[in-house]
């Protein structure tokens, strides 16, 4: 298979991309193509250690899996295109389940193993799978201790796991037939010696050291799963000398500013009402959250209450991104410690979320369809440790069992383009 001149081609994409990046004054992305290229260099790096030479399949197959990961994420392709994802990560898991199955066979070949096909098969769509699991943890651990916001929904990771199980069925059939009628026998065998390198020092290790490799891995899971818990801890309390709230009206078409503080993000006044918008323009995927907060000094929660607001989603370019995302918040102690109940018209879900020193806990979700360019009117309905959700008068779903549900009430918006609220109102006790 003549494939060597394709495989410098993604590299030298790769490269292409952290020159533009660099003339376009985008430092980060261009660091993330040039990691990208360093890595699709692994190949040659193993050729001279294990001097065997790597073959043209299974260089084109590992290039290509890195080129397209570093290239999409130097160039937000995620970001722009919410579905891109769905073409990514099924692409690596099926080289995964590719590449393994390749080194398995040449294994067997190189050195005469008595290993069946319908083993090998097996045994290169489990690691697909498994790979594509374990990363849906790493974006849990990621979204959990850094707030990176990796996993956007529970449909979002159902359907990443159904896409990745799909990849790697998809890839053993194809490399197998790949390995059976195209690769030469030469390949096959520089595959296996390739394999039988690789294994070689995990090997080793795992027979000299297997217990205290065995003991580190428990150890760190542990120690993850402490500082997982102890993360939330420590919520502040509320400040003293606040006052009760009120029943209140805002109407921001005619009095933008009245009565509200900002807590974090930009909020601008327009003829549409109190917007949240990024004058900072950031890169897409790289929008912040914004918090206003309504009626400061006083807090709510001492009598059952209802919070109703009426939003504008404006729909993004695409160059902007496609982050859409409104929502009220209740239970306020300060920017980063309160609930908020948030409509999502990129990912069609109303979810209930509290965020702990800045860090998002999904409490609740439902898939509600919502479109850019469109108003609807939230309202959630808070009676000590259980809330009830609306949306366009609807109920959605009930929550009981909620903790520090008092504290301050506001509005809340990530968006890349802008979010709007023109009426917003408060009704405490049977007011």
């Amino acid at each position: 298979m003549k494939l060597h001149w394709a495989t410098w081609l993604l590299r030298l994409l790769l490269l292409g991309t952290v020159a533009f990046q660099l003339v376009t004054r985008n430092t980060d992305g261009a660091v993330v193509a040039g990691e990208g290229f360093v890595v699709s260099l692994l190949p040659l790096l193993i050729q001279k250690l294990s001097n065997t030479h790597v073959p043209r399949p299974l260089e084109f197959a590992f290039v290509l899996g890195m080129a397209l990961q570093f290239f999409s994420e130097s160039t937000k392709l995620f970001e722009l295109f919410y579905y891109w994802d769905k073409v990514v990560h099924p692409t690596l898991v099926a080289l995964t389940a590719l590449i393994a199955g390749w080194l398995l066979l040449g294994y067997r070949d190189a050195f005469r193993k008595r290993i069946p096909m319908h083993f090998v098969a097996a045994f290169g769509m489990l690691l697909g799978l498994s790979v594509g699991a374990f990363w849906e943890f790493v974006e849990f651990t990621g979204d959990w201790f850094g707030n990176s916001d990796l996993q956007k929904s529970n449909g979002d990771t159902l359907t990443d796991i159904i896409s990745n199980n799909i990849g790697a069925l998809v890839a053993t059939l194809i490399g197998l037939w790949l390995y059976a009628h195209v690769i030469r026998r030469d390949e096959r065998e520089d595959m296996g010696r390739i394999a039988a390198w690789m294994t070689h020092g995990p090997r080793r290790l795992l027979q000299q050291h297997g217990r205290v490799v065995g003991g580190v891995l428990l150890a760190g899971f542990v120690a993850l799963v402490v500082a997982a818990v102890r993360l939330d801890q420590g919520t502040p309390a509320l400040a003293s000398g606040l006052q009760p709230g009120a029943s209140q009206e805002w109407a921001f078409t005619s009095d933008p500013t009245g009565n509200t503080q900002v807590l974090s993000g930009d909020w601008v006044p327009d003829p549409r009402g109190i917007c949240r918008e990024n004058l900072e323009n950031p890169k897409p995927g790289s929008e912040k959250l914004g918090l206003l907060g309504l009626a400061p000094g006083s807090v709510f929660g001492d009598q059952p209450f209802t919070l109703q607001a009426t939003y504008f989603e404006q729909r993004p370019d695409v160059s902007q991104g496609s982050e859409m995302a409104a929502g009220i918040a209740f239970g306020i102690r300060d920017a980063n410690n309160f609930y908020v109940l948030e409509e999502n018209a990129l990912h069609d879900n109303l979810r209930l979320d509290r965020f702990i020193h800045g860090r998002r806990r999904d409490l609740r979700e439902k898939l509600v369809r919502t479109h850019g360019n469109e108003s609807h009117t939230l309202a959630v309905s808070v009676a000590g440790a259980s809330i009830t959700a609306f949306i366009d008068g609807s109920e959605q779903f009930v929550v009981d069992g909620l903790q520090e549900t008092s504290g301050g009430i506001g509005l809340w918006a990530r968006t890349a383009a802008a979010t709007c609220f023109s009426t917003v109102s408060v009704k405490v006790g049977g007011e």
